[in-house]
Order: structure tokens, then C-alpha cells, then sequence
């Protein structure tokens, strides 16, 4: 009887790096019998998010905390969509990693929660584990060259190698932070030759660091707009978002200035829904502009300014839809139309004397 599935896995198409890590110390060690598959896949994506953050640290030194220790940002709303589950399971599953050792979640500002990451622990020596063997088994296809024909090759027959047993004293495998950096060693040896790929890797390592710590605020449709652009330039990547919340902050601070509470949560990515669900448009439309109609003269600036128009008109709609059209709130919004007014005169203002100065 023949099998009928699509994309069954052959020795030609064996995966790479599609699957999500899980320590086998979490299923070897007796201490970790408790938890459950839920609690180990949440551990998995935490090590996944702190990989990230490791590596980025090694460049940038803002991914560390105030002691130099890695940390990650990874809300239960973000974990529950992955997971297929509840908010309230994700915290339910937080307290248990944190009741095994597994991690630690700190408190930092008024709203965000650091998580520290800690690996899993290897059973002691003399404890018989329960899965004894590496989870792969590595296939290849000989090459023998004829001795009558040195330029003539023949095919030999697939050889499965057998799998190495993985006793318990061995069981401290590498983590997929310690792979990845053991690989990013062993690329710094290489020829000079090969600096232009590895620089390429390693710019494709930091935009998906970027991409995954940015993935509670920003959807992964509005990095699908602009990603193309930065042709893998991790440069030109973190300044499209470092932009986006320059003219974040520069929309809040007109509102704040208008008489609006800073700790209004209409000006917050987590409270403000119409953020999220049209910025990737907006970005569309300001791309529009930069890149296919090439109209811009400044483009830098020009997707600053219209980001910020983007996220002001998005507070404005939010507060009158969602809020009562009280006396102060009609004065605040009168207030920011006033300083966006008085901002745009300035600047015609600037122009025309920059016009004036170069025609005499």
C-alpha cells in the first residue's frame, strides 16, 4: 500500500530549521515531569525569542538589562495566538516555568514585563533517561569515482548512519542559542572571501531578531511592506521602524501637550486597536509615494511626516469613536488640529524664504 501524503518527508527533503526547539533535559530529567507539552512549547518559544536577543546583544548592547543579562519581551496575547490558546492559559503556564526554574518575569515600567530565560537542567548522573537517542538520523548519497574513468562518477546506494545513542551524562545538549553562536564562531574563521555571505546571514539573523521583538506592536504585514525595500540591509530595516516610533512619540507628545493624559491608553499600541490594524497600509501608501511615484524629494522625512499624520488621525478616531464628545475632549482635539496648522505654516513659511533666498 502506498502513502498518499503531500510533501512526505524523503531523504531529499529532510527539514532544516522548520521546527520549534524543545531541550530534551525538559522530558530526560525527572524535575521537569510535571510540566506539560503546553509548558515545554511555551519554553521553546521563549528560547527562540532569546536566541534573538543574544545574538542582537553581541551588536548592540540595548538588548541587555541594566546587569548585562539577555532578556526578551514576549506578551501572552502573542503567546496564545502561537499556542492556540487563552491568555489566561498562558499565565497559568508562566507560573509553572516560573515554579520550575525555568524563567523569571520582572516587572519594567509602568506596563512591560522583562522574561529571562534560564536553560533546562541535565538529569544527574545515574538516572536511566526516557528518551535515549538524538532526534535525527543523517542520510547521504555516495559519490565513488571509477578508477578507469577519473572523470566518471557513480552513484552509490543511500546509507542510513545509524543515530548516536545519547547516554545521560551526555544528555547537556546545546541550546539553540549555543548552536547559533558556535556558528557564527566558526564563520569568523572562514577566508575573507566568504565576508560578503556572512555579513549577508548575519544582517537575515537581525532583521528576524528585529522582526521578533518588535512582533507585539508592529503585525508582520506591515514588515512585509517595507522589508522589500531594505533588500536585506539591516540598517535600512531598523530605520523604518526606529521612524515608526519616532513619529509615534512625536503624534503623543501633540496630543500630551494639547491637555490629553500621558498615561492615556488611547495612545498606546496595546489599547489603541486602530494602530495595528491599518499601520500596514499606511506604510503601503507612504512607499507608494517614496519609491513608485518618486515625487518625494526627501524621503526620509517624507515617511516621518506621514507617519505621524498616520498615527495622529488614528488617535483622533479612536477618541471619537470610542469616547463621549465631551467639552475638554473637543477642546484637546481643537487644540492638535491647531498645532498641526501652526506646524505646516511654519514650514510653507520656511520654504518660501528658502525660494526667496535662492532667486536673489
Amino acid at each position: 500500500m502506498s502513502t498518499n501524503l503531500d510533501n512526505i518527508m524523503t531523504a531529499t527533503n529532510l527539514p532544516n530549521s522548520n521546527y520549534i526547539p524543545i531541550d530534551l533535559n525538559l522530558i530526560n530529567n525527572p524535575q521537569y515531569e510535571n510540566l506539560s507539552i503546553e509548558a515545554m512549547m511555551l519554553h521553546a518559544l521563549y528560547t527562540m525569542r532569546m536566541t534573538c536577543s543574544i545574538y542582537n546583544s553581541q551588536k548592540d548592547s540595548s538588548w541587555l538589562d541594566e546587569s548585562g543579562h539577555p532578556y526578551i519581551y514576549f506578551s501572552n496575547e502573542e503567546a496564545a495566538l502561537l499556542l492556540r490558546v487563552s491568555e489566561r492559559k498562558i499565565t497559568n503556564l508562566k507560573n509553572v516555568l516560573i515554579e520550575a526554574g525555568l524563567i523569571q518575569v520582572l516587572r519594567h515600567g509602568l506596563k512591560n514585563y522583562r522574561i529571562y530565560v534560564a536553560n533546562p537542567m541535565p538529569p544527574e548522573k545515574g538516572i536511566i533517561v526516557k528518551l535515549s537517542f538524538k532526534n535525527y538520523t543523517s542520510t547521504k548519497t555516495l559519490q565513488a569515482v571509477e578508477k578507469d574513468s577519473p572523470k566518471k562518477k557513480s552513484q552509490l546506494s543511500t546509507v542510513d548512519r545509524e543515530a548516536k545513542s545519547a547516554a545521560s551524562e551526555t544528555q547537556d545538549l546545546l541550546t539553540s542559542t549555543q548552536k547559533h553562536l558556535a556558528k557564527q564562531n566558526t564563520k569568523a574563521t572562514k577566508v575573507t572571501e566568504n565576508a560578503g555571505k556572512i555579513d549577508e546571514s548575519a544582517d537575515n539573523s537581525l532583521i528576524d531578531g528585529l522582526r521578533a521583538r518588535y512582533a507585539h506592536l508592529l503585525p508582520q504585514q506591515a514588515f512585509n511592506r517595507f522589508l522589500p525595500f531594505c533588500k536585506g540591509d539591516y540598517k535600512k530595516a531598523r530605520w523604518f521602524v526606529d521612524t515608526i516610533f519616532k513619529a509615534k512619540f512625536a503624534s503623543t507628545q501633540q496630543y500630551i501637550k494639547a491637555g490629553l493624559p500621558a498615561e492615556a491608553e488611547v495612545l498606546t499600541f496595546e489599547h489603541n486597536s486602530y494602530f495595528k490594524s491599518d499601520i500596514s497600509d499606511a506604510i503601503a501608501k507612504a512607499l507608494e509615494q517614496m519609491y513608485r511615484y518618486k515625487t518625494v524629494q526627501n524621503p526620509e522625512g517624507f515617511f516621518f511626516a506621514f507617519m505621524k499624520g498616520f498615527f495622529t488621525e488614528k488617535t483622533r478616531q479612536y477618541l471619537v469613536d470610542h469616547y463621549k464628545l465631551t467639552p475638554e475632549l473637543q477642546q484637546t482635539l481643537s487644540c492638535v488640529q491647531l498645532i498641526i496648522q501652526q506646524k505646516n505654516g511654519r514650514q510653507k513659511l520656511q520654504k518660501t524664504q528658502k525660494v526667496a533666498q535662492k532667486v536673489s
